[in-house]
C-alpha cells in the first residue's frame, strides 16, 4: 500500500523494525483487549488474512480480558514468541505505555487500531474519525424527528477519546440540523446494562420521546431494544409508534435490526480496513519506511496529532439500502 507520492504514515519517533533483518517475513503478534466481541474476533481473522498476503503469519493472539496490566504482559509474551511487529487494540490508552516502551526497547513496531494511546511510541494509529461518524448519525436522526421534541443521546464513556469525540460530533451536527429539538444526554459508560437503565429512566420521565442516538450499537442496541420492547415502544419503521433510532459501530445485531426496521441506521466502523491498513503499515515498518502525513490511496488523510501520525478512515452509513454489503464487518461475524 502506498500513499500519494509513494509515502506512508506513522510516528516519526516510533521504531522501525531495526531489530529484524532487512527483508524478514512478518511475524505478527495480535494483542486484543478482549475476544468476547465480534469486533475483535473479526479484526483478528482479517489481520491473519492480511499477514498471509504479505508472506508472513500470525505467531500468537493474546486476549487481555479487559485487564490493562495483563495487556502489558501480553506484549512481552508476544515478543518472546517471536513477534517482530504487533497490531493492538488497547484496554486503557494511558496504561498501555509500559507495553509500548518495552516493544520500542526490542525494536518491535506497533500499530494501534481504534483509539490513540495517551503516551508511548507507535508506528501508526489507524482509526475512524469518531466526530465525523457521530455527525453522520446526527444527520440521519435529525431528518427523522419533528422540528420540536426530545431525543435521547446515550453517550459512551466520556473518559475515553472515542466517547468524547462521538458526543462532540453528534451534539454539534444535531444542534445545527435540529435546533428546536432538546437533547437529553445520559452516559452509559460503554456498559450494556447501564444503557438499559438509562433508556428505562428516560422513558418514564419523557413518555413523548421522539428519537434515540446510541454511541455504540454493539454494546447498547440489544439492551435498549429489550427495554423498548418491554414498554411497547419497539415498532418497525413505517408503522405507527416507531421511535427513530440511529447508532455507531455496525455490529451484527444492529444490521439485523436495520433489516427488521427497528434501527433506522448505523455508522459502521471500518474494521476490515483497520486490519488491512494496520498490517500494511507494519509491513512498511519491516521494510524500514518512515511515515509521513498526507493523502492516502484509500480515501483518507494521515495527519500528525501530537507525537502520532493517525490515519482516520472513512465510515459508511448503513441503512436498508446497503445493509447486505459484504464489506461491512457486521456481515463477517
Amino acid at each position: 500500500m502506498a500513499l500519494i507520492g509513494g509515502a506512508t504514515a506513522c510516528s516519526a519517533t516510533g521504531p522501525t523494525a531495526a531489530g529484524a533483518a532487512k527483508g524478514s517475513k512478518m511475524q505478527l503478534g495480535l494483542s486484543m483487549p478482549t475476544l468476547n466481541t465480534p469486533f475483535f474476533t473479526v479484526l483478528v481473522k482479517e489481520a491473519t488474512v492480511q499477514a498471509k498476503a504479505h508472506g508472513g503469519k500470525v505467531v500468537q493472539t493474546t486476549n487481555a480480558n479487559r485487564d490493562a496490566s495483563q495487556q502489558v504482559n501480553d506484549f512481552r509474551n508476544l515478543i518472546a514468541a517471536g513477534a517482530n511487529v504487533i497490531l493492538a487494540g488497547v484496554v486503557d490508552r494511558s496504561a498501555i505505555q509500559p507495553a509500548l516502551d518495552y516493544a520500542k526497547s526490542q525494536n518491535v513496531p506497533v500499530v494501534i487500531v481504534d483509539d490513540a494511546p495517551a503516551a508511548g511510541d507507535v508506528y501508526a494509529v489507524v482509526k475512524a474519525d469518531n466526530e465525523a461518524m457521530a455527525a453522520q448519525a446526527a444527520d440521519v436522526l435529525a431528518a427523522k424527528v419533528p422540528k420540536t421534541g426530545k431525543v435521547l443521546e446515550v453517550m459512551g464513556g466520556l473518559t475515553t477519546t472515542n466517547g468524547q469525540d462521538r458526543k462532540t460530533g453528534f451534539d454539534k451536527e444535531f444542534k445545527k440540523k435540529a435546533p428546536g429539538v432538546k437533547v437529553i444526554q445520559q452516559s452509559a459508560e460503554w456498559d450494556g446494562p447501564k444503557s438499559a437503565n438509562v433508556m428505562s429512566a428516560v422513558l418514564s420521565g419523557t413518555p413523548q420521546l421522539n428519537g434515540v442516538f446510541l454511541a455504540t450499537d454493539t454494546l447498547y442496541y440489544e439492551p435498549v431494544a429489550a427495554t423498548l420492547k418491554a414498554r411497547g415502544r419497539l415498532t418497525p419503521a413505517g408503522q405507527s409508534g416507531h421511535l427513530p433510532m440511529v447508532a455507531i459501530d455496525g455490529g451484527v445485531e444492529s444490521l439485523n435490526a436495520i433489516r427488521k426496521g427497528y434501527l433506522d441506521a448505523t455508522v459502521s466502523q471500518p474494521v476490515l480496513d483497520y486490519a488491512k491498513y494496520g498490517v500494511d503499515y507494519l509491513q512498511d515498518a519491516l521494510d524500514g519506511k518512515k511515515m509521513k502525513a498526507g493523502a492516502t490511496d484509500h480515501d483518507s488523510t494521515v495527519e500528525k496529532n501530537g507525537s502520532y501520525f493517525i490515519d482516520e478512515l472513512p465510515a459508511p452509513v448503513v441503512t436498508k439500502k446497503n445493509v447486505d454489503d459484504s464489506t461491512l464487518w457486521g456481515n463477517r461475524s
